[in-house]
């Protein structure tokens, strides 16, 4: 999986916050429209009330800083993706601009709780297809410190530390914490309309303001409910996997054959079902303990492929909760005695206390028809072990 460009100070992508009134100033540094803090012009649609003046030619440091870049192992490994000179400039305006006016923004605004109070601080690269990549600083209601702000780093573009382009000081629609408010009174209402085993994930994008949802239990009146509390807010539903059962209905999928003389090879194996909880593990399925109510309706043995709901804690084994659990159907070879769950909690039993994690993590079964034996490979305690279980 390729890397996100990102920037590794402070671990900000994104400040914000909500203004002050409307106030003038003088422009000793970079340019500031009059007092009514008017706009100079529209960049990609975003009132742009202040500008850096590029006041050298040659900004030799910050060539240099930015050559860096493109002899990181980050960029030469594509980690970020290919590398191009759009990457290279996206790293060096995420190194060298961001910071730096990161660092300016603090200092004016009174660190990064001062900021959620003012606006909002994100970035737009050439790699994600933005027409005017850089730092965009936006503010809600400008005062006097968006010159204090052009105070101190337009200095450092006359030193040619930093270049005053790929920074744009914008008027914002809304402040990063006004959006965190109305993330939270969003996910109150959306825990009143929850059901058990349904998830969602939630954010307010800093950008555009829209709300974000993703789930697998809201249904379109509650969608449209939703809006209706917020109607002044645009939101984006996009469901995640398959919906939730409805009361009443099982979570268990069944196969349409019980068995099968064809090899199985997608999902896992169920080495615990009861009290509302099962435990998966091998084939096709990492080891995770699943929360599901149905559990006393599964079978040790069984091959499964879970949908899990939300996420998967990292643990190991790992945590989580079954949305569905489909059984896969049983393989039982012409002739053989025994079916695949039949032999896999013969293995179990074999496993039984002789594992430090307590079981086997079975990686491939198939069985050897002249010798009537199941052949099994196992990890146990990260040891590749063969078990033959007799076909009896």
């Amino acid at each position: 999986m390729k890397g996100r460009l990102i920037v590794p100070m402070l671990g900000i992508l994104l400040l914000g916050a909500c203004g002050t009134s409307e106030m003038g100033a003088s422009s000793k540094n970079g340019s500031v429209e009059d007092s009514a803090w008017r706009t100079l012009k529209k960049v990609s649609g975003r009132e742009i009330i202040a500008e850096l003046k590029q006041s050298v030619q040659e900004s030799p440091d910050r060539e240099k800083a930015a050559v860096a870049q493109t002899e990181s192992y980050e960029y030469k490994e594509g980690l970020f993706g290919k590398p191009t000179p759009e990457l290279a400039e996206d790293m060096a305006v995420q190194a060298i601009e961001g910071p730096t006016a990161i660092e300016a923004v603090e200092k004016v605004y009174g660190g990064y709780e001062g900021f959620e109070n003012a606006g909002i601080l994100f970035f737009e690269n050439q790699m994600s297809g933005a027409t005017q990549p850089g730092i965009w600083i936006g503010v809600k209601n400008p005062d006097e410190r968006v010159q204090k702000l052009l105070d101190e780093l337009q200095p450092k573009v006359d030193a040619g530390e930093i270049l005053a382009e790929p920074i744009y000081i914008f008027r914002s629609p809304h402040t990063q914490k006004e959006l965190y408010t109305l993330q939270d009174k969003v996910a109150q209402a959306l825990k009143g309309m929850k059901i058990d085993r349904g998830s969602y994930g939630l954010s307010v994008n800093t950008i555009t303001g829209i709300v974000e949802i993703n789930h697998d239990f809201l249904k379109p009146e509650q969608q449209k409910e939703l809006k209706g509390m917020f109607p002044d807010k645009k939101f984006h539903f996009e469901q995640d996997g398959r919906m939730v059962a409805e009361p009443g209905e099982s979570s268990i999928i069944i196969p349409e054959k019980q068995f099968t003389d064809t090899p199985v090879t997608d999902g896992g194996f169920i080495l615990s079902a009861g009290e509302g909880k099962i435990f998966v593990a091998g084939g096709t399925e990492g080891a995770v303990f699943y929360k599901f109510p149905e559990a006393d309706k599964l079978k040790v043995g069984q091959r499964v492929k879970v949908e899990a709901s939300g996420g998967i804690k990292t643990s190991y084994p790992g945590q989580g909760s079954a949305k569905f659990v489909e059984i896969m159907p049983d393989y039982k070879p012409s002739g053989a005695r025994l079916s695949e769950s039949q032999a896999v909690g013969k293995v179990l039993e074999m496993a039984d206390g002789e594992s430090a994690f307590g079981f086997y993590v079975i990686q491939k079964i198939s069985f050897n028809e002249n010798e009537h034996m199941w052949i099994f490979n196992v990890m146990q305690d990260d040891e590749e072990l063969m078990l033959e279980i007799e076909d009896k």
